[in-house]
């Protein structure tokens, strides 16, 4: 499930270009599909936590910032079956990446400050 509005490819490409191999070298091979991959994770998050309908339509939730990163970090950790110290470095990851996200989501105008 992706939001009504938001272009993944689009995203993918914003947020590849702001993050730098050599800021996280342990993932530096897994990069290219480990973009596309949080991606999906959070917006399964925000399915699963009615941030957004079934149908990608906003939801009644807010987005708990916190709550999404556990979710991230978890759901891929376990996924890609990485032991504890490449999770604390996908941790890392999923931080810049949060950034990189909501800057691509504010530049599209998908994101709503209450």
């Amino acid at each position: 499930m992706i939001m009504k509005g938001y272009d993944r490819e689009e995203a993918i490409r914003f947020i590849s270009a702001r993050i730098h191999p050599q800021d996280h070298p342990e993932l530096r091979e897994l990069l290219p599909g480990l973009i596309g991959d949080i991606i999906d994770a959070d917006m399964a998050y925000m399915e699963e936590s009615g941030v957004m309908d079934a149908e990608g339509n906003a939801g009644t939730a807010y987005y708990e910032d916190d709550d999404a990163f556990e979710y991230m970090v978890e759901k891929l950790a376990a996924s890609r079956k990485l032991d504890p110290e490449q999770a604390v470095k996908l941790a890392s990851l999923i931080d810049d990446y949060m950034d990189y996200q909501q800057e691509y989501m504010e530049s599209r105008g998908l994101l709503q400050w209450v």
